[in-house]
């Protein structure tokens, strides 16, 4: 099993979820029999929240399921409801957030585009500072000190994802920061895109118009091949977490802006000739 909470209750929710279905049990029916309401177990089902390992035992007992297997997924039951490292962090980490960060900690790969933005992964400390305070401009210093902590943290993995990353040249051109802030984050993109399994793609204003104009997203792989994929889109109000054919048509909707942008050899250059223009 893998290492995040996060990925272990939505890879138990998806096991839950089918042996019902295999059963020919409703929600309603399955609910009943082991004493919860209809509603705990979607939210079970759907990953919302942790299953306690002895209801994860009685539904898998009412589903059939026997022996070692029963031992082995209620273990998992009990490792979802473990703590993440991000959730030190839950007085700046809204919830719906939160979900993002643990499956971005066991993520082995993440697909990005980003119209406005640089990736908070690919972010510099002065550069989140600047963003983060233009989000929150009330917010306190310590809260904005706790926020740009986190966001470090979360690229301090010792096993980081692969990133393909897509930028519309319109992060070249705002200088988030300020002048000699935003240079250094340049050049730290500069170095993201030279590290092995990085691809760094620039869109340029020469290409016109694209798939996905002025919407961000980020699809998510991960290593297990039972852990299906997942598209990302944050708002301001919250997020999106899509799966199944949306997943699908967002990969499709990234190779045509892969395409569409210059080369990654092309993109180094688009990005060292912003960094010598300041």
């Amino acid at each position: 099993m893998t290492g995040s909470p996060t990925v272990r209750r939505r890879r138990l929710a998806a096991a839950l979820r089918r042996l019902r279905e295999q059963t020919g049990m409703t929600a309603d029916q399955a609910a009943k029999e082991i004493g919860i309401s209809k509603s705990a177990l979607s939210r079970i089902e759907n990953a919302q929240v942790s299953v306690l390992p002895p209801v994860a035992r009685g539904l898998l007992e009412l589903y059939g399921v026997e022996g070692e297997e029963v031992d082995a997924l209620a273990q998992v039951a009990r490792d979802a409801r473990k703590r993440g490292w991000w959730q030190a962090y839950d007085d700046v980490l809204p919830d719906w957030f939160e979900v993002y960060v643990g499956l971005e900690a066991e993520a082995s790969e993440i697909r990005a585009f980003q119209p406005q933005l640089i990736p908070g992964l690919l972010q510099t400390a002065d550069y989140a500072r600047a963003v983060i305070r233009a989000e929150h401009p009330d917010a306190p210093t310590d809260e904005v000190d706790r926020r740009v902590e986190l966001r470090m943290r979360r690229q301090a993995s010792d096993s980081p994802p692969k990133l393909w990353v897509v930028l519309d040249e319109a992060t070249l051109r705002r200088p988030i920061g300020g002048a000699e802030a935003f240079k250094a984050q340049l050049q730290r993109l500069i170095e993201a895109g030279e590290r092995p399994g990085n691809t760094v793609q620039i869109l340029t204003f020469g290409a016109g118009e694209y798939g996905s104009m002025g919407s961000a997203f980020s699809v998510l792989a991960f290593p297990d091949p039972a852990d299906p994929g997942v598209v990302y889109i944050e708002t301001r109000a919250g997020s999106l977490y899509l799966e199944g054919q949306q997943v699908r048509e967002y990969s499709r909707i990234f190779d045509h802006l892969v395409a569409t942008a210059a080369s990654a050899r092309k993109s180094r250059d688009l990005i060292q000739g912003a960094i010598d223009e300041r």
